[in-house]
């Protein structure tokens, strides 16, 4: 065994192996190892490489130096006490670039593991009244270690790149509700849920578990925000879906109509309790007569359903005035306010 006090990059005695789709590969990872100054361990395979490591996190970066993404994916590694690794371990192995991805991802790990993330707040209101709150969408944020805000789009695609998706998902439904306990909130509240997340029997009731566990909430005061419309092309498993969440006693929000759901007569079918009207529908309103003829159109058919239509992204009086006319029910959007740590006693004063 090599004395390990030569080599700087060797904390112990475990063994990294990467398994290579050809020689080349093979031998480009084997010279940027050892330049690094790893000590490679002998496999008498030529397409297997062996390398003296205790952790993967220091042998990522530099084999992402050496490959782009599409051989990091040709490239599958492990981490084994041994030189032998045994056949559990191999349930361990990944691609170098899934590898990547999760170790960029670890502060997200440790995020979720020390529950450093909050619930923002914006208020529903109802289009007769713009100081009646009906509910409130509750957004999640993630917290820095000394208490700053991580921008929403870094949490999110950082969360999807590396798998996370659902444990983000879960945590935003767990704040959602500890954070309306907290402030004994009445008012409908609103989390947005991915529909992986509860597709099944088993998947719903863990999520409820989770949320509803510590009580104070009842699953009447929930309205399930169904998010990433685009995975959602089999109508019928929606209608499925949003059936079991009823015999829940959970109310269902279609989010994102008209840009990610659009059927109109599918989404009668499945009967939510809402659709929100994305805000690409509400923008310049009120300079473009085709777009309120459609948003119009859209009320109307929802109306025939019985069901009730939230315009999100509402940022002036005049825009509010003219969904009014066109028949919403709810507004949702700036001019009543902003997403916020705590819920209104009343909206905003200007959008009276």
């Amino acid at each position: 065994m090599p004395d390990q006090s030569l080599y700087p990059c060797v904390t112990g005695l475990g063994h990294a192996f990467f398994w290579c789709t050809d020689i080349q590969l093979s031998e480009r990872l084997s010279a940027s190892l050892k330049k690094a100054g790893f000590v490679e361990v002998p496999t008498g395979f030529p397409l297997v490489c062996c390398f003296l490591s205790d952790d993967m996190e220091s042998v990522i970066p530099v084999l992402e130096q050496t490959f782009g993404v599409k051989e990091r994916r040709m490239i599958r590694a492990l981490l084994s006490g041994s030189t032998k690794p045994s056949l559990h371990e191999f349930g361990d192995m990944h691609t170098l670039e899934e590898l990547g991805l999760r170790l960029s991802a670890q502060w997200l790990g440790d995020m979720l593991a020390d529950r450093r993330y909050k619930s923002l707040l914006q208020p529903i209101v109802c289009v007769e009244d713009h100081n009646n709150v009906m509910g409130y969408e509750f957004l999640i944020r993630g917290l820095h270690t000394d208490g700053t805000d991580i921008p929403a789009p870094v949490l999110f695609e950082t969360a999807e790149a590396a798998g996370m998706l659902y444990a983000l998902d879960m945590a935003a439904g767990e704040s959602a509700t500890r954070t309306a306990r907290s402030f004994d909130l009445k008012e409908n509240v609103f989390v947005n849920v991915l529909p992986f997340t509860i597709d099944t029997e088993k998947g719903m009731d863990a999520w409820l578990e989770n949320v509803l566990g510590e009580g104070g909430l009842a699953e009447d005061q929930l309205v399930f925000e169904i998010v990433e419309s685009q995975q959602l092309s089999d109508m019928e498993a929606v209608r499925k879906l949003v059936s079991r969440l009823k015999d829940r006693g959970i109310r269902i929000a279609l989010d994102d109509f008209g840009t990610g759901f659009n059927n109109l007569s599918g989404i009668t079918d499945i009967q939510p309790d809402f659709i929100k009207l994305d805000k690409s529908l509400t923008h310049d309103l009120n300079d473009d007569g085709r777009k309120w003829t459609l948003v119009a159109n859209i009320v109307d058919s929802a109306k025939q359903s019985e069901i009730k239509v939230i315009a999100e992204g509402v940022e002036d009086s005049k825009t509010a005035r003219m969904l009014e006319s066109a028949g919403v029910d709810y507004l949702q959007g700036y001019l009543f306010g902003f997403p916020d740590e705590e819920p209104l006693p009343t909206v905003r004063p200007e959008a009276g």
